[in-house]
């Protein structure tokens, strides 16, 4: 009996046991992973800066080099000048020639403008008589096609219709394609060329009009001064100076000031130090730009 009592109580005590034990932890559950922040998008870079925003790259006179820059769609820029001439040689004289006007508007046409030289009027003692007119209209088209930090690039085209005067005109249409470039050397100092292809045009005696090509290269070098100013100096070679003449080259310089961003004023002298047909050639011109840019 005493047995019995005693079992039934070591039962009890156990089951008191481990009712007092602490209960098992559960399992923990796994947490759901955690997606890592997405990595903010990189800005891009910012493209080199455009260098076709004032009147010192736009304008084009007074080089034979052709800008390379475009007129921005609704702009538009008028450059005028004189250009007083003298021959010396076989049949000396003088010639003045203005306004030699360039008119050019920009197009809603990704960096593309229109340009017209309508006829200047000339003046001319060259070869011992005294004659004067216009000359002819030209229409042209010119594509600024690109540019990087340094190089800007582009082409232009022109054609001219016998418009002018006799003593004056081509005497039939004559076409210009130019290969236009530049390249910045320094903050200072930046070089331009064109490299042009264009057709030489005359009257024979007899009224018949004649042709012959040409290939023009140009290279320029300008040095950039304080006060939107610029000095120039350029030189140019003509394979054929005319229908039926040799090759010559030119040499000339100058200053470029914007008075505003508007207007910019210019003066220029140059020389052509190879005789052509007897007779040598030196120059000077000032000129007048206006425009919006």
């Amino acid at each position: 009996m005493t047995l019995g009592i005693l079992a039934r109580l070591r039962v009890t005590v156990m089951f008191a046991v481990f009712a007092a034990l602490p209960s098992a932890p559960a399992m923990a559950q796994p947490q759901p992973a955690v997606s890592p922040a997405p990595s903010p998008s990189p800005t891009p870079a910012a493209g080199p800066a455009d260098p076709c925003t004032n009147l010192l790259a736009v304008v084009t006179r007074p080089t034979v080099t052709t800008a390379v820059c475009a007129v921005k769609p609704g702009h538009w820029l008028v450059e005028t000048g004189y250009t007083n001439t003298v021959t010396t040689g076989a049949g000396s004289g003088v010639t003045a020639a203005y306004p030699q006007a360039l008119i050019r508007v920009g197009i809603p046409v990704h960096n593309l403008e229109l340009e017209v030289i309508p006829p200047s009027y000339q003046r001319s003692s060259v070869g011992g008589s005294l004659a004067s007119g216009t000359t002819d209209t030209s229409y042209g088209v010119k594509w600024e096609i690109g540019y990087t930090s340094k190089a800007a690039y582009g082409v232009n085209v022109f054609a001219s219709e016998p418009s002018g005067a006799r003593a004056f005109t081509a005497g039939s249409s004559t076409y210009t394609e130019n290969l236009n470039g530049s390249y910045t050397l320094s903050p200072e100092f930046s070089l331009a060329s064109t490299i042009g292809f264009l057709t030489n045009g005359t009257l024979a005696p007899n009224g018949t009009p004649l042709r012959s090509g040409s290939f023009v290269p140009t290279l320029t070098l300008s040095a950039a001064l304080p006060a939107n100013s610029q000095l120039f100096a350029e030189a140019v070679y003509y394979s054929h100076a005319g229908v039926g003449l040799p090759a010559t080259t030119l040499y000339d310089g100058g200053y470029q000031k914007d008075v505003s961003a508007e207007v910019q004023l210019d003066v220029e002298a140059g020389f052509a130090p190879t005789p052509v047909d007897g007779r040598r050639q030196r120059y000077v011109g000032l000129g007048l730009s206006v425009g919006r840019l």
